[in-house]
């Protein structure tokens, strides 16, 4: 036979010969499976081809992308790369061969299908699937060899160009094998595979099938029968019958046709369950000779004989499902989703439990809890973090409502409140008796002088006008407790009881800033003058240790009241607009945007390098043609963009250390920039962005909601409104100013767990540095032990794989806001809850209303810093959670939807600084909406419409 052809059945099995598809095929003939007949034509015709025509310089030179709307486009090149192929011609003796070996076929000129086969497809994690071509029911030799050549061109389709780009596989290293095979009349055709790509179950395959030839199914034409099947004994677990209204079938001369279905046949299931079984256990034993890997399988039957026409692997396929119970572990009772665990968004790493959650953010009580039951305030369920709310007065308000357990298994829990009595006693009075107490506290000396000198400063801040008017409102207002009417409102929610008055919340913030933030200031700079290298393995552990839990400390010992001052003045400020105005939908948001922050500090230095990217017209090419992952080693490569890497790394040194997590399992910033990288791509492409944008929308929203509150407010209420917005703005910017300094020393814990865990690598312990994150500190301490004695202990490798296993299974589950799910008719849980529950079956979701506006666009969902590339501009970002390290994707999004959060969270302050509308705490909108799909969403009446349709892009 021909060098530059091969049987189905040849020895030769390697990729760079036959490509993706055809070493496939070869090894299903060689283990006996039915495959249609055929040959390959080598990646040696298409070399030899490519070289007699002197193409690859011209080829590669053309396989360059243009800009398309700021996108890498490559139209252009590949239709020039086409017209090189439609110009050049096949060598005569590949031509030849061709011929030859399709004469030798057993029948006279059979149909045949000519398949494309790269070398860089159908691998673990690159598909490629539909990249390139196949042509179906060809008939004749010259036929066959036009073909052959239609599909080495198809390896340069702008798809295909434009996947190896994304992918960054060069363009120079792909060659294509064709596959010529003869063409199964198919009867019925399909997919099946050998685990549930939907769920990961390996105990079911699927199978999809419907009539004539598989493309249908494959290119998804047709709605197909699916068809669950138990992998253990081949039954039938369910099965859907699709509609299968057309079915591809041989033209009669080349080529094929779409052809109706008869309507009476469209209802009928198209297999039986003999047909099923005999499918099932063809798969059985193909998925046996690829070790267990699960597989996507092609199949055809006809004149009911099964023909295997591909296997390959299943790609992205998730891990195995479990099945959990959202139980509360004891001593706990109530818990919820809130506070500092809203920064972790997935199921968190043992190492990060242990240290942050366990032991940091507990430093500060010294081993007393404040918990009925005692036990720790912050705990996991099902790996997710969970602040308890087993505070005496909340089990209080449960008892009256009739929620306290009575099941056997916490009656023991239950008994424990009696040696709490006492407390219970004292503390048993909740919201309104809260405010009466409040409200008697505040008439003693300090305390009203506190308000006197609160009222002087809110007056010393209003416009001469303004001042006038408040002038002559108070001559008729004032008199004894005027200064507490002002300040204070009438109401029964608990949220005023605290953070109610400038004294008040000086008192807790001024100790953040001359002692909270400069301790974990000095802990970071600290350890950030080890030397790595020369460390012990058992100073590396002290400092892993020391850093994580300083970041609880630094969160539980005064962060989370400075942090609450802004969260309750603004809460105070939405309660007091919920109950005066209910039915005028205003929110503080509407009022609180455009004021200055690390935030909008951050976006604007990231803007002034973006423009010193557009002056330079070569670097802002680069920038937007070039994928995020391959950006920085581009620039890196060029002597024009040095400038630009410095401010980049001046960016970095400032804003480097926020992560996508508070977990420290996740890569900080500036381990990976992403989200710097995708944005500053969005700002050089779009030429009329400037940041101004946004303070200008800002402004126009708050002097808009001024203008309609001064017509339905009035005297006292109105100026409490005045003083409310004051007080909130005042203490605004302190939430940005904590929140900035979360995680603040894992850029230097991060390199130490990476040295310890190499050290433990090379000693055979873990497969990967990383791996150290699923240990806790008894056994990374047993493991330097079994080090320094020459040993290793690989059993940790294997605890640790089962770990993040368990951790990925986990987090294709949604946690729920509260647990147990009534804990959120408990008041004490209810005003701070952070997730809204919404019923599956509807369109629309509610959440809550945190940035004023409406808007209708496509979703870009991002559920972690992997996915900020999938950015899109001018669409609505819908995210899990944002942490201050995803505010650059803000400046490109024209909405924003959150699983959690609320009107305290961070996405509802950086949304209304960039002037979008936003809802927040949907509960599971990363999972119910689709990266695309179009949505509406009113970030006044807090709903979120999600439309049938994707977006045309």
């Amino acid at each position: 036979m021909s060098e530059f052809i091969e049987p189905f059945a040849t020895s030769q099995d390697n990729l760079e010969l036959l490509g993706g598809k055809g070493r496939s095929l070869t090894n299903l003939v060689n283990h006996g499976f039915q495959v249609p007949i055929g040959f390959h034509v080598t990646t040696r015709a298409y070399r030899r081809f490519i070289e007699q025509n002197h193409l690859q310089e011209r080829i590669l030179a053309a396989a360059k992308p243009t800009l398309m709307r700021g996108q890498a486009s490559f139209e252009q090149a590949s239709k020039n790369i086409h017209e090189l192929f439609e110009e050049a011609s096949i060598p005569a003796e590949i031509a030849a061969a061709i011929r030859s070996s399709y004469e030798a076929f057993e029948h006279d000129d059979p149909a045949v299908a000519v398949r494309s086969s790269a070398n860089a497809e159908d691998l673990p994690n690159l598909s490629f699937a539909g990249q390139q071509e196949t042509y179906l029911n060809i008939c004749g030799a010259e036929e066959i060899v036009a073909a052959v050549k239609r599909c080495w061109a198809s390896l340069w389709t702008p798809q295909a160009l434009n996947y190896r780009h994304q992918n960054g596989i060069a363009q120079e290293s792909v060659a294509m094998s064709v596959v010529v095979q003869e063409l199964v009349p198919a009867d019925v055709a399909g997919i099946l595979f050998t685990a549930n790509p939907a769920t990961g179950e390996r105990s079911e395959m699927v199978i999809n099938a419907s009539y004539g030839l598989g493309e249908a199914v494959v290119s998804g034409q047709v709605t197909p029968d699916t068809f669950i099947v138990d992998r253990a004994n081949g039954s039938i677990k369910e099965s859907m019958v699709g509609t299968k209204e057309l079915q591809i079938t041989a033209s009669t001369g080349q080529g094929t046709q779409d052809q109706e279905v008869a309507t009476e046949l469209r209802g009928e299931a198209v297999l039986d369950e003999e047909q099923v079984q005999a499918l099932w256990d063809t798969a059985e034993q193909i998925v046996t000779v690829y070790q267990d890997v699960p597989q996507d399988i092609e199949w055809a039957i006809s004149d009911g004989e099964i023909h295997v026409l591909q296997a390959r692997p299943i790609t992205n396929l998730p891990v195995q499902p479990i099945d959990i119970d959202w139980v509360v572990p004891k001593p706990a009772m109530y818990v919820s989703r809130r506070q500092i665990v809203e920064n972790m968004p997935d199921p968190i790493s043992p190492l990060f439990e242990e240290l942050y959650l366990t032991e940091g953010l507990e430093s500060t009580r010294k081993g007393k809890s404040l918990m009925i039951g005692g036990g720790p305030m912050f705990i996991t369920v099902n790996g997710y973090a969970y602040q308890r709310f087993d505070f005496s007065v909340v089990h209080e308000q449960a008892k009256d409502k009739g929620l306290l357990p009575v099941n056997e298994a916490e009656i023991d829990l239950a008994e424990l409140e009696a040696e709490k009595a006492a407390q219970i006693e004292k503390d048993k009075k909740a919201s309104k008796a809260a405010m009466d107490r409040l409200r008697r506290n505040v008439r003693d000396a300090r305390d009203i002088k506190e308000r006197e000198a609160d009222v002087a400063m809110f007056r010393d801040s209003l416009s001469e006008s303004d001042c006038a008017a408040f002038d002559d409102w108070r001559e008729s207002e004032d008199g004894e407790g005027f200064a507490l009417r002002l300040t204070l409102p009438e109401s029964e929610n608990p949220t005023y009881v605290a953070f109610n008055s400038s004294a008040w919340n000086d008192r807790q913030s001024g100790e953040w800033f001359t002692t909270t933030r400069p301790r974990l200031e000095s802990v970071r700079e600290k350890w950030r003058a080890v030397d790595l290298a020369a460390a012990s393995d058992s100073k590396l552990l002290d400092g892993i240790r020391s850093m994580g839990i300083e970041e609880g400390y630094y969160w539980s010992s005064n962060s989370s009241h400075t942090f609450g001052v802004a969260k309750s003045t603004d809460d105070q400020l939405q309660c007091f607009l919920r109950e005066t105005l209910p039915d005028h939908h205003f929110i503080s948001g509407q009022f609180l945007s455009g004021i200055e922050s690390k935030t909008m500090q951050a976006n604007a230095d990231l803007f002034a390098i973006a423009q010193q990217i557009r002056a330079n017209e070569d670097l802002a090419f680069v920038f937007q043609a070039t994928p995020v992952r391959f950006l920085l080693g581009a620039l890196e490569r060029r002597n024009d963009s040095q400038g630009v890497l410095h401010a980049m790394r001046s960016y970095l040194e400032t804003y480097g250390h926020q992560g996508y997590s508070m977990d420290f399992l996740e890569p900080t910033q500036a381990e990976d920039p992403a989200a710097m990288l995708t944005s500053l791509k969005a700002m050089v492409s779009d030429l009329d962005y400037h940041p101004s944008q946004q303070d200008e929308r800002a402004s126009n929203t708050r002097e808009e909601k001024h203008k309609e509150i001064r017509e339905v407010l009035d005297g006292l209420q109105y100026w409490q409104f005045r003083f409310r917005l004051w007080l909130a703005r005042k203490y605004h910017h302190l939430r940005e100013e904590v929140a900035f300094m979360f995680g603040y020393t894992w850029g230097v814990l991060r390199p130490m767990a990476h040295e310890l865990g190499k050290r433990l690598v090379d000693v055979g312990t873990l497969n990967d540095p990383t791996d150290i994150y699923f240990l806790v500190t008894k056994e990374i301490a047993e493991a330097i032990e079994a080090k320094g004695a020459g040993k290793a202990m690989p059993e940790l490798a294997a605890l640790t794989a089962e770990r993040r296993e368990l951790r990925e299974a986990r987090k294709r589950h949604h946690p729920p806001g509260t647990l147990p799910m009534e804990a959120s008719q408990i008041d004490g849980i209810a005003f701070k809850e952070t997730q809204i529950k919404n019923d599956a079956d509807s369109a629309v979701m509610r959440g809550f209303p945190v940035s004023s506006g409406r808007v209708t666009a496509p979703a870009s969902v991002i559920t972690s810093g992997a996915d900020f590339e999938k950015m899109v501009p001018g669409s609505i970002l819908v995210s899990p959670l944002t942490t201050p390290a995803w505010t650059q994707l803000f400046a490109h999004a024209v909405g924003l939807v959150t699983d959690v959060g609320s009107i305290l969270a961070h996405g509802s302050i950086v949304a209304r600084e960039y002037g979008i509308p936003a809802v927040l705490g949907v509960g599971d909108g990363t999972k119910r909406i689709k990266h695309g799909q179009m949505l509406s969403i009113d970030g006044d009446q807090g709903t979120v419409e999600i439309h049938d349709e994707q977006s045309a892009g």
